[in-house]
């Protein structure tokens, strides 16, 4: 990290406006969310549940075992089989029992969405010592911040009951005690360490942050190692508990093959092939609920299977024989009615199903021949397209940024400014892993480029909402690129002109 004269006296205290910055965090995201509230209530009630949070399909999974705890004193979602009790991390699953025990259901969920908004702002308020600490003057640490405050980009997740409502803010917070400790003070270190051991279990994806200690791990070799040991046990004893019920250490235990329902390992392995493909998760997901439909009615399977096969890319059936796909998922249908009467019961399904196994080894033969026929779109051309929508994008999800006000001339200017600021902080924090030498540059940038990568390569499904944790830690790194880029432009200015 370079050295600055002032960094030594650099702490919380020290800061001059940093209630400022806080309440400008607070009325801006709060104003929005209301707005967006507002029109919600209006246009379409009944994506809020109670009036105060926005629904989401995975809601279940994060507030109904914090319920269920509460009610029954077991920790689980209503899912059938294992996967109830694992699917989801505890980590959020905390908060949300603590608020619904002390204030009760609706005033708990009021209490949750506004706890993440204070806690939002809280940690805006701070970024000023993050900046200053790496080594920005106090004037340029202030203006990314009110940036941050002012923009909905980083702050879009604030009334949901999601992770995204949280992490964040928490991995602000996170960076903001490892440089600090790095530079000052040396227990704040291992807060870091517990702030990330917390992160890994609200989402244990964040794994990648890890890598955060990496630059400094030579320097500093003690003190990361204990901090690490912290970080990573509470992880460990939830993939214990993992290990217990499914059998093996999954970060996120998706398909089991107890579960009633479409995720299944079969399922899995259909995915697998289908995003080999191209084929988006919302278009996979889509065709694949026209599958479980055709399993209760049959007169439905010719037109549900036809329409699989018809989803996908030209270059699938110029690889594999379309009447091996339609055989392939006719057969897929026939275990989904295998499935239904246990699904119906809400029993789950011990024992593997007649021809499950053998379909299973067909997607991956399925894959397998697609991939030999089709490398370069498969490893190439689809992980470009998958970059391109997790980058390519204005980040502004809520509904008053696409339905309501839509083509509104205010909105449409921050439409693309925000688009504008999105694209560069990812062209930069790339450029800057190449150009920046300081070891807090590569503690930035390291993780999200690494979880990047995964999700184009590996999980190839990628939602807005993956990448927020890492957006301002990219704007940090992407603001040093440019200085960086800056001083090199001069510098050869100056050899020119001599």
């Amino acid at each position: 990290m370079g050295g600055h004269r002032n960094a030594k006296s650099t702490n919380f205290s020290g800061l001059e406006r940093p209630w400022f910055t806080a309440l400008l965090a607070f009325l801006v995201a709060g104003a929005i969310h209301l707005l967006n509230h507002h029109y919600l209530l209006q246009e379409n009630p009944a994506s809020l549940r109670e009036g105060i949070s926005v629904i989401t399909f995975d809601d279940a999974s994060y507030i109904r075992p914090a319920l269920n705890f509460l009610e029954i004193g077991e920790w689980k979602d209503n899912s059938i089989g294992s996967v109830a009790y694992v699917l989801r991390s505890p980590g959020y699953g905390i908060f949300v029992t603590v608020f619904f025990s002390i204030f009760g259901y609706e005033s708990g969920l009021f209490g949750l969405i506004l706890f993440q908004l204070f806690l939002w702002s809280f940690a805006v308020s701070v970024i000023p010592l993050l900046g200053m600490v790496i080594g920005f003057k106090k004037k340029h640490a202030y203006m990314i911040t009110s940036f941050v405050a002012v923009m909905p980009m980083f702050s879009g997740f604030l009334s949901y009951t999601l992770t995204e409502g949280i992490t964040p803010s928490l991995v602000i917070l996170f960076y903001t005690c490892l440089f600090y400790g790095i530079k000052s003070n040396r227990k704040f270190i291992f807060v870091s360490a517990v702030l990330l051991g917390f992160l890994l279990i609200v989402r244990p994806a964040l794994l990648v942050l890890v890598l955060s200690y990496l630059p400094f791990l030579k320097t500093f070799f003690r003190h990361i190692l204990s901090a690490l040991v912290l970080t990573l046990m509470p992880l460990l004893i939830w993939q214990l508990r993992v290990q217990r019920i499914t059998g093996d250490f999954d970060l996120h235990p998706v398909y089991q093959s107890d579960a009633a329902d479409l995720y299944r390992p079969l399922h899995s392995a259909i995915w697998d092939f289908h995003k080999m493909t191209g084929q988006t998760g919302p278009e996979f997901h889509s065709v694949m609920n026209q599958l479980w439909v055709a399993a209760r009615e049959e007169s439905s399977k010719i037109s549900a299977v036809q329409t699989v096969v018809g989803s996908f890319h030209s270059s699938v059936l110029m690889s594999i024989d379309k009447v091996e796909l339609k055989k392939f998922y006719s057969n897929y249908v026939e275990i989904l009615q295998m499935q239904q009467p246990r699904f119906d019961a809400q029993t789950p399904i011990i024992e593997t199903l007649p021809g499950e196994d053998s379909l299973i080894l067909q997607a991956r033969k399925l894959k397998s021949q697609y991939v030999l026929n089709n490398f370069l779109r498969a490893y190439i051309l689809v992980p470009f397209e998958v970059l391109k929508e997790a980058t390519v994008h204005s980040n502004l999800s809520l509904y008053i940024f696409q339905k309501p006000l839509r083509g509104n001339m205010f909105v449409e200017v921050l439409r693309w400014l925000s688009l504008i600021t999105h694209i560069l902080i990812f062209s930069l924090a790339v450029i800057g892993l190449g150009i920046c030498r300081e070891k807090w540059s590569y503690s930035l940038l390291l993780p999200g480029l690494v979880f990047l990568l995964y999700l184009i390569f590996v999980q190839r499904g990628i939602e807005e909402r993956y990448m927020l944790p890492f957006l301002v830690p990219f704007l940090l790194a992407a603001t040093s690129t440019i200085r960086v880029l800056k001083l090199s432009i001069l510098n050869s200015s100056v050899k020119s002109v001599q």
